[in-house]
């Protein structure tokens, strides 16, 4: 999982308009970041942001396709024996890192070592590996892992940007030194430079194992709001945007835009609140009060008036697109009398001749802890919800915060409630969101019931038994309602139309393959 803020999220940019200016040079792509990403050390104190820039620099043994399927990467083949415990990678003998030295199976142990070590912070990895107990490099071209006990999605762990040994060993500050400012990494495009809150650069390495990109470089703008990345889409400034709502609908009406190209999908990015549940504030550890807060939102008209059709309620982080969705399980629906009976029940009531539910004295008054808006969409969702809780006697006020002090305060717990986005994976395993030992877990969560199902789920590898357990686990989640997913957006994307092969999956436009590798300008 890689949760980030769809506020925060990549923004691809597209030169649009008639009469829009050709890209600055004749062979760049450029695209948009709404803030700086939390960092560039490839695999450590990621966001979505990040994450997106380690894929275009460093691949991993393996990939997703465009449908989440596994496709080889470093490693050319692989072999997995019955019993789950040992996976054999053969690497191929022509990737090489940016300074031209040959990728080894020291690169890929190394890696493991640096995600498992706490100061590299890799959260979006790291339990991912807890399973490993050894990483063997019997020669440079074979990696012989060992587990501890069997995983089920095993494989996925190796997905990660490899790391090159021979440089970043070197560092003492693995976050903040060298490596992490000027990154080497082994995929199709190689750092060049970045300007602190203006621009970050790379371009096409000549000697990738799978050939030269066709697009010789990507500049990645950094713009601190949609509405200006927009105009500058349609001043020509940029060539490929991802889209709020109300964007995609303004540009489907002017005929500055009618130049570009428009791509619609859904993919695995869930808007979601977590409620703080580690006994800090008397509201959140009843699951009726949770569970009431959802009922009073009326998501459908929400979706198809405020987001224009483009979003969907949904019940878990298991969305229609997961091969593991479980249809059984519907949103909570809209049902402001059934919330009003379900905050009675835990206690919460309106007293005589106020407004606001009390219980022993203590008014239903929290604060929604929301990232500072680079998308319009984030600020109309928080006031609806202010509006449509209100009606039903709780008062909610926000608190906005720049992405970075965001993901501190949510990473400390120190919220009551704080919304984003989450990037869930193609995979069943959601382990990093839900159990009470996770790094994702931000509210706080303790379930028996759910922290053993989803370790059986780890471990279960006949997959009819796997699948009913997921679906237990997912009736669990939608009684418990440990977090809200609020909606899953489907995802507008506008580029010029002579920017030919940018594709969707379910995984966004980055994270698999062919990817911007795909892209190629038409004149």
């Amino acid at each position: 999982m890689r949760p980030a803020p769809l506020a925060l999220a990549i923004a691809l940019a597209v030169l649009a308009g008639c009469g829009a200016a050709p890209p600055a040079t004749p062979n760049e792509v450029r695209l948009v970041l709404y803030s700086e990403p939390s960092s560039l050390s490839l695999i450590g104190n990621t966001d979505n942001n990040s994450a997106q820039l380690a894929s275009m620099i460093s691949d991993g043994l393996i990939a997703y396709d465009a449908r989440g399927g596994y496709v080889p990467m470093i490693a050319r083949s692989w072999e997995t024996t019955a019993d789950g415990l040992t996976i054999t990678f053969h690497l191929r003998d022509d990737a090489l890192w940016h300074d031209g030295t040959p990728v080894t199976s020291r690169d890929v142990a190394f890696t493991w070592r640096k995600v498992r070590d706490p100061e590299t912070q890799a959260r979006s990895w790291v339990s991912l590996f807890a399973d490993v107990d050894a990483v063997d490099t019997p020669d440079p071209r074979t990696v012989v892992v060992r587990y501890r006990r069997p995983y089920a999605d095993a494989l996925d762990a190796w997905r990660v940007p490899l790391v090159p040994e021979h440089v970043a060993a070197k560092e003492t500050d693995f976050l903040g030194g060298a490596f992490a400012q000027r990154p080497i990494g082994c995929g199709p495009y190689r750092f060049v430079s970045r300007e602190p809150g203006q621009r970050i650069v790379v371009e096409a390495f000549d000697r990738y194992w799978q050939g030269r990109a066709s697009v010789d470089r990507i500049i990645v703008k950094i713009i601190g709001s949609d509405r200006t990345a927009f105009e500058a889409l349609l001043l020509g400034d940029v060539d490929l945007m991802a889209v709020s709502p109300e964007l995609w609908r303004e540009a489907k009406d002017s005929p500055r835009a009618s130049r570009l190209s428009r791509l619609l999908y859904f993919r695995l990015n869930l808007w979601k609140i977590d409620w703080n549940q580690d006994g800090t504030n008397p509201y959140f550890g009843d699951p009726r009060v949770r569970r009431a807060l959802v009922a009073a939102l009326d998501r459908s008209r929400f979706a198809e008036t405020v987001a224009l059709g483009l979003a969907r309620p949904l019940s878990t982080t298991y969305p229609p697109e997961s091969p593991w969705h479980d249809t059984r399980f519907a949103p909570i629906a809209y049902d402001p009398a059934a919330a009003a009976r379900l905050l009675d029940d835990a206690g919460w009531r309106i007293p005589a001749g106020g407004t606001v539910r009390e219980k022993n004295g203590v008014p239903l008054r929290f604060t929604m802890l929301l990232p500072a808006g680079a998308q319009e969409i984030a600020d109309r969702i928080a006031a609806w919800m202010q509006d449509a809780l209100g009606r039903v006697g709780v008062s909610m006020q926000v608190e906005k915060l720049e992405w970075r002090a965001f993901q501190d305060r949510r990473r400390s717990h120190r919220f009551q409630a704080a919304m984003a986005t989450t990037v869930v994976d193609p995979t069943a395993d959601q382990f990093d969101l839900y159990h009470s030992s996770a790094g994702f877990n931000y509210g706080s969560f303790k379930d028996e019931d759910v922290d053993q199902l989803l370790e059986q789920g780890r471990s279960t590898l006949d997959p009819a038994a796997r699948r009913a357990i997921y679906a237990r686990l997912q009736e669990r989640l939608s009684t418990l309602e440990p977090v809200s997913v609020l909606f899953q957006f489907a995802q507008p994307v506008l580029h010029d139309a002579r920017l030919q092969g940018v594709a969707s999956s379910p995984v966004g436009l980055f994270s698999f393959q062919p990817g911007p590798r795909a892209w190629k300008w038409t004149r």
